[in-house]
């Protein structure tokens, strides 16, 4: 049970994740749905044992709530990487003029800052994410949201604002203790598209376990580009690469994560970004509303694929082929036991598109021999590797999703007519089925599991067409009569409800809460969004979280940050 001076950290099992508000996230105008449609009973697997180590073959527990908390500290080291974790985007419709005053103070300085940040220096110091700060094409329809990543510390945990509610993240220590080293990969400033560099950003220190050597490298990504003509990405933390040692071996695995996407007001960031020529505001949900689906065969010569997750993808592709080729480096050449990939909401479409490049792209695949896949990384297990998708939305076509799932990972392709309100899938696997572990750790074959609530709408809802990846697998039925609920997409959600299945009480306790503003900030009024003075409080409250957790250096750092924020501000 991890705990601090205001609350306990952990959702409770039966009644945590219902009381708690949600961030929803990729609704892709579903909302207006009433139902998915008549579900089938879900056939539930009797109690199984506890796995033992020789089952889990070198994971830590079960594969599933093991990789939905490499999902969560996805999320906890993007809202590290936030220069204010209060993004004043947040709070924008409580006063839109302040709003329009700080997004163009900050496009200014921006472009100010541009030619002071050196190409010599590592990359993530700096300041990033709108173009001009890199001297990279820039697109002022975004909201220009700031970063920084020499502030990526997964032993620490990570709070940020989520529209009326603080999220706050902290990763189970059974996987960031054993973190020796994160580095982080980025395109240097003023250098060309596909360049890409790698540069130490923390090590663990006191904060690991005894023997701690596992590397985590985090990449940079765009979001925000849909394709269209002057209508470039902006840039942000997108995920990370984890090599795992395997229970004191030479032995390791790779572990590819990508993050979901992160915004505030639904309705204001969905209704923002949906247009085609006019897409404005996070470019998250610019590139999450990217649905149409084209031909993209670095992505997949077979099919069509979700525009807005390929444009993305494409973004990553150099940064993670650098990251692969330094792992590769500090192993010695030799290939990782195993390769899984993984991903929530957004991340879940990203990883689909990832696994479809090795695969059956014409560029790093098929199969990871590709012309542009590097010699060294030819002798990877491409052809068994393992996609893990937790909540996400359709991400191809009909073609493209059955070759992936039925032809590559082997797996069972749920095929249903398309009827507008998808009916649930008859044939998914509950989460303790004995096979989802023992395909999860066999190093011979592939595999593909798509990890949801049945009553999901931004999984369930197929009104755009196109079909799902992978074989899948129900955290639990739909709800009565079959209503969609949207809080079921929740990380939160579905990492409770499979503890709750699995029934293993070794298992770490959820490291995912949200907390009301009334408690994490006490006083604060929805009147008082967007005055100068309620970002004085949010500050005094996200210092107060970090000095219950002794993070003296993330405190140091943040009041630095929030001088500059007072100064763009005109107070300082």
């Amino acid at each position: 049970m991890i705990s601090d001076k205001r609350g306990e950290f952990r959702l409770d099992h039966e009644s945590g994740p219902a009381a708690l508000p949600r961030r929803r996230d990729l609704i892709l105008g579903a909302a207006s749905f009433a139902a998915v449609g008549a579900c089938s009973p879900m056939t539930v697997s009797p109690p199984t044992e506890v796995p033992t180590s020789a089952d889990l073959k070198g994971l830590p527990y079960h594969p599933l709530p093991f990789h939905m908390d490499l999902c969560i500290l996805s999320y906890q080291l993007y809202a590290q990487s936030l220069v204010w974790p209060f993004d004043p985007y947040y709070v924008k419709h409580a006063n839109a003029a302040a709003s329009y005053i700080y997004r163009q103070r900050v496009q200014a300085w921006a472009g100010s800052m541009q030619s002071r940040q050196s190409t010599a220096a590592p990359v993530p110091f700096g300041y990033r994410g709108p173009g001009r700060l890199q001297g990279f094409a820039d697109n002022p329809r975004h909201e220009p949201i700031l970063f920084r990543y020499d502030t990526l510390r997964p032993w620490v945990p990570a709070a940020s604002i989520a529209e009326a509610t603080w999220a706050e993240q902290q990763t189970p220590q059974a996987i960031t203790g054993r973190i020796a080293e994160v580095q982080m990969c980025a395109r240097p400033t003023a250098a060309g598209e596909g360049v890409a560099r790698i540069a130490d950003v923390a090590r663990a220190g006191s904060a690991g376990l005894p023997g701690a050597r596992d590397l985590l490298i985090a990449f940079e990504g765009g979001t925000g580009d849909k394709g269209e003509e002057n209508q470039p990405a902006s840039q942000s933390l997108m995920g990370f690469v984890l090599m795992r040692h395997i229970d004191g071996s030479r032995d390791y695995d790779v572990h590819i994560v990508f993050r979901g996407s992160r915004s505030g007001s639904l309705t204001r960031a969905a209704g923002l970004a949906f247009s085609d020529s006019g897409a404005r505001g996070n470019p998250d949900w610019i590139t999450d509303l990217g649905y149409d689906f084209i031909q993209a065969n670095d992505i997949s010569a077979i099919g069509q694929v979700h525009r807005g997750f390929a444009h993305s993808m494409r973004s990553m592709l150099p940064n993670l082929r650098a990251v692969f080729s330094r792992i590769a480096s500090r192993a010695g050449g030799r290939a990782p036991k195993r390769i899984y990939v993984t991903g929530h909401s957004l991340g879940g479409g990203l990883a689909q598109h990832f696994v479809s490049a090795m695969l059956l792209g014409e560029r790093f695949g098929p199969d990871g021999q590709g012309p542009d896949m590097p010699r060294q990384l030819r002798a990877w297990p491409w052809s068994s590797i393992k996609l893990v998708n937790f909540a996400a939305p359709v991400s191809g076509d009909t073609t493209w999703a059955q070759a992936l799932t039925s032809g590559r990972l082997q797996e069972q392709f749920f095929s249903k007519p398309e009827l507008g309100i998808t009916l649930s899938d008859p044939d998914a696997l509950p989460v303790n089925d004995p096979d989802i572990l023992r395909r999860l750790t066999a190093t011979d074959r592939p595999a593909g599991f798509r990890v949801l609530h049945a009553s999901d709408p931004i999984t369930t809802i197929r009104f755009l067409g196109g079909h799902h990846v992978g074989q899948t697998v129900y955290v639990a039925p739909a709800n009565r009569f079959g209503l969609a609920n949207p809080k079921l997409h929740e990380p939160s959600d579905i990492r409770d409800r499979m503890l709750g299945a699995l029934s293993d009480p070794s298992l770490p306790a959820t490291g995912w809460r949200y907390r009301p503003m009334k408690e994490f900030a006490p006083g604060i009024a929805r009147t008082d969004w967007g005055q100068p003075s309620v970002f004085d409080r949010f500050f005094d409250a996200i210092e107060g979280f970090y000095a219950d957790y002794s993070a003296d250096s993330e405190i140091q750092r943040l009041r630095a940050d929030y001088a500059l924020f007072q100064r763009l501000m005109d107070r300082g």
